[in-house]
């Protein structure tokens, strides 16, 4: 790690560490994951925690104080690490260090789908108040805040935004939001220690439909068909038909349009565009 870099984190578990006399002793790592890095490891003796940063290029739907909320909620039915603090001025959510993420590669496995699927239908579940996920809404602020001067639209966005509002208002019209829902499950957000799960990251948590969870699910982690089946199967505890199959492939694609949009507004307000960038061509391939 960079010397300025550990020098900003560092300053950072200053203002939440538990134990501010231990925190010059921490030993601080990046971890890996997520299109923007501002997560670090911070180990001190027995005290091992993560500390996220703050990233001028945000776009969460929830503020912090409510993504602590709804974490708490979580961790307390074990499906979260526990919370340990927020410091809402500067942005900083630290909360317990609890194994590693998975990868894409483990997420696609059998066991793994799962293991993933009864965590989320436990989620599901947990009764907490927190705002709808009003993806119509969510979209068309996407696309209205674009900048075509900046980043000129091609005929494909064009097309896409159309597409995704349309999807996103048949979302909508037919899947009542009813449940506590991540809404942002790249492998990189799951964690495990070989036998169970726990979610991070809940700044786009909200609520929604269930099938919402199960398309960011299959869709941020390139599940093939039968993949989708087999999540359907266990998270409805039995084969589906074809009306529901449909219904995902089409909450997959508004997932996907979505996350490509979000992508190149993220790039159009950050200072270092390339990850956004990269992340959005990676999901104009599976649009296309």
């Amino acid at each position: 790690m960079k010397r300025e870099t550990d020098d900003v984190v560092r300053a950072a578990l200053r203002r939440v560490w538990p134990d501010p006399a231990t925190v010059e002793k921490a030993q601080i790592r990046a971890i890996s994951g997520g299109v923007s890095p501002r997560t670090f490891l911070a180990v001190a003796g027995n005290q091992q925690y993560v500390l996220r940063m703050p990233t001028a290029s945000s776009m969460a739907l929830l503020d912090l104080t409510t993504e602590a909320h709804a974490m708490r909620v979580a961790a307390a039915a074990d499906l979260a690490p526990a919370v340990v603090a927020v410091d809402i001025e500067a942005g900083l959510l630290l909360t317990q260090y609890q194994v590693m993420p998975w990868t894409n590669e483990m997420v696609i496995e059998p066991i793994a789908v799962s293991t993933i699927v009864q965590l989320l239908r436990a989620l599901h579940s947990l009764p907490v108040e927190l705002p709808v996920i009003a993806v119509g809404e969510i979209a068309m602020r996407y696309l209205d805040e674009l900048d075509s001067d900046a980043a000129p639209l091609t005929a494909d966005d064009r097309r896409w935004g159309d597409e995704l509002l349309r999807l996103a208002r048949h979302h909508e019209a037919n899947h009542a939001p009813t449940a506590f829902c991540h809404n942002d499950l790249v492998a990189s957000n799951i964690l495990t220690d070989g036998a169970t799960a726990r979610l991070v990251d809940f700044e786009y948590a909200g609520r929604g439909a269930p099938l919402l969870d199960l398309a960011n699910l299959a869709g941020m982690n390139g599940f093939t068909e039968s993949q989708q089946r087999l999540m359907l199967a266990e998270y409805y505890g039995e084969p589906v038909g074809q009306s529901l199959a449909r219904e995902l492939d089409n909450a997959i694609r508004m997932v996907r349009l979505l996350a490509y949009f979000w992508a190149r507004l993220a790039a159009q307000r950050a200072a270092d565009t390339g990850a956004y960038l990269r992340f959005a061509a990676e999901m104009s391939t599976t649009l296309k």
